[in-house]
């Protein structure tokens, strides 16, 4: 079992748990209806018809997906554990939230270092920022950056590129900022153009 060392799945679920299962595009769609075909016309696969019956009876209680020839399950340890036991033999991997990032809030990612040693916020801009942004903004924002350098960091290309007028297009990007005193005036300047704003927060072992 793998430790994921982020944020909860779903932002309730603990654990995530991966089986590579032949066929698992027969459960498409997932209606109730159609495990309950699935049950009457493949009554001599057992193992479709103990996944079938595990969804029917946990549906509310967990998050689950196939994909090509996966099955992802969300779920909280005891149900991980049950659903091991039942079709163990298709059992990729499962991985774990360390349950001390377990209460985090959306849009706060913990980890043991911050980015780059020191800096807590990473802003995050629209798409195509270039469209949402007027050029007052833009020279503003850059001249900001600029006269704060030591307390922000762009690493992305296409945000470095654009606010140096290298290149007239912003089609996603981020960068980061030392600490919530520069938020403010950050959004003051380009607030509109900023799609969230992710907070990492230091989580001691």
């Amino acid at each position: 079992m793998r430790r994921h060392h982020n944020k909860l799945f779903y932002s309730k679920y603990r654990v995530k748990t991966i089986f590579r299962l032949p066929g698992s595009l027969m459960f498409y769609p997932t209606t109730d209806k159609h495990l309950t075909w699935i049950k009457n016309e493949y009554a001599d696969a057992p193992d479709m018809n103990i996944l079938a019956d595990f969804i029917l009876k946990h549906r509310k209680n967990m998050k689950f997906r196939f994909q090509d020839k996966k099955a992802l399950f969300y779920t909280n340890e005891i149900m991980a554990q049950e659903l091991i036991d039942l079709i163990g033999q298709y059992h990729v991997r499962t991985d774990i939230v360390d349950p001390k990032f377990g209460t985090l809030n959306k849009n706060t990612v913990g980890c043991d270092r911050l980015p780059h040693g020191k800096y807590k916020y990473q802003i995050h801009f629209k798409k195509d920022l270039h469209k949402i942004l007027a050029d007052t903004e833009r020279r503003a924002l850059w001249e900001f950056v600029e006269r704060n350098v030591d307390h922000c960091l762009i690493t992305n290309k296409f945000v470095l590129d654009y606010l140096e007028y290298r290149s007239a297009h912003c089609y996603h990007g981020y960068f980061y900022v030392q600490d919530e005193k520069f938020l403010t005036p950050i959004y003051m300047i380009a607030q509109k153009g900023i799609d969230k704003v992710i907070k990492f927060v230091e989580v001691k072992k």
